[in-house]
């Protein structure tokens, strides 16, 4: 049976020790040859299948998996958490601790397994925290990343990204914004035009964010590239490199969308947060300068067009928010707020926007979600409530 390479199998300047083959069964590199740069490896693990000795004794515990999570998770909560670990593990960047790399590896790696646990155990929740409103002293710097980085984690399985790339592309959304960490929250509450030496440094963020990253000890070639091109765009128009169309590695083109979405949909002192509608329009509309067509069609499907956390009006005048992606991206499960005449609902009850009576009229404003405690919405069994 033919199964994926693992990374600690395949390093530049030495020899491979089992044969490589494409899914469909060809030789693609045989034991005994030589790796001779890493986008080798990139191409490698992207197509590359071995075959195994069954009595094969190989610790697997060190390879990339989720978090397991209870049932009863608080998506809410977790997210918190997430945020102050990764404050943590961006310190280590500037301790001079000579154990401050493998620290750095171990806590990046850590959030990841939690993020990927979570959507797998509580997806509809978790796209929640994306779009509920947050608060305003939330450090932008943090935020912005982790929240990139639950996009691509929700979307994974859709796009069958799994094991050691789906970490390199989580890993690269939460630290592609590292050469900007110390301006970043800066001019996310600056109002006035940027200056040209703030222009550069937002252009030139993509080469220091490698920078750092090598300087902990981090040689994996799909991390790096995907921050490196994260800003870069089909037609050319991005930066740092100023690439077009294959030259952008597909995991920069991924970090590239959830970053994009997540900037637009969230405030600036400048302007207020972008509408879900409006935001998925735009980069719809820009799909072909952007990133492809088919990557952001798949994309923006899996986030749907009324997201989890997106609060709307009922055509029976119902107040409700969004708990749960529908089979169609327009039709999502609902759960009440507050009914036509003012009443607030103890327990709130399921929508389901399928039926004529709770089909979606308009969507309001999230400041009215504010007050309330999400997770306590997601506390409901939905789908069971419908069903019956």
């Amino acid at each position: 049976m033919l199964e994926k390479i693992r990374p600690s199998e395949l390093t530049v300047g030495k020899k491979t020790t089992l044969d490589i083959y494409t899914r469909g069964g060809r030789l693609l590199l045989s034991r005994g040859a030589m790796i001779s740069n890493e986008q080798q490896i990139e191409i490698l693990m992207q197509r590359g299948l071995v075959k195994r000795d069954p009595n094969d004794r190989v610790d697997y515990s060190s390879e990339f998996k989720p978090f397991r999570y209870s049932n009863n998770v608080n998506p809410f909560l977790e997210i918190i958490e997430l945020e102050d670990q990764l404050g943590k593990a961006f310190s280590h960047i500037k301790s001079g601790n000579s154990a401050a790399p493998e620290l750095f590896f171990r806590d990046i790696r850590n959030i990841c397994s939690q993020l990927l646990g979570l959507a797998e155990r509580s997806p509809e929740a978790l796209l929640g925290t994306v779009h509920w409103p947050r608060e305003e002293k939330s450090n932008y710097s943090l935020h912005h990343p982790i929240q990139c980085a639950i996009l691509i984690a929700v979307v994974a399985t859709r796009l069958k990204i799994h094991g050691e790339q789906l970490f390199s592309i989580l890993a690269a959304a939460l630290t592609a914004n590292l050469g900007m960490l110390t301006i970043q929250d800066r001019l996310n509450k600056q109002k006035t035009p940027l200056t040209e030496d703030q222009i550069q440094a937002v252009r030139t963020h993509p080469d220091k964010s490698v920078v750092m990253l090598e300087s902990m000890g981090i040689r994996d070639p799909m991390w790096i590239r995907a921050v490196l091109h994260h800003h870069e765009r089909l037609d050319g128009s991005g930066y740092p490199q100023g690439l077009k169309g294959e030259a952008i590695c597909n995991e920069a083109k991924l970090v590239a969308l959830a970053d994009i979405y997540i900037a637009l949909i969230g405030r600036r002192e400048y302007r207020q947060a972008l509408p879900v509608k409006f935001a998925l329009k735009k980069i719809f509309s820009e799909r072909g300068t952007l990133v492809g067509p088919a990557l952001t069609k798949l994309f923006l499907n899996q986030i749907g067009i009324y997201p989890p956390g997106t609060a709307v009006k009922l055509q029976n005048g119902d107040t409700a928010v969004v708990t749960q992606r529908g089979e169609n991206i327009s039709q999502p499960i609902c759960a009440g707020i507050r009914a036509i005449s003012g009443q607030v609902y103890m327990h709130p009850p399921p929508r389901d926007t399928r039926l004529p009576e709770y089909e979606i009229v308009e969507v309001l404003s999230s400041d009215i979600l504010k007050s309330l405690q999400p997770f306590l919405f997601w506390g409901v069994h939905v789908r069971k409530a419908v069903e019956l």
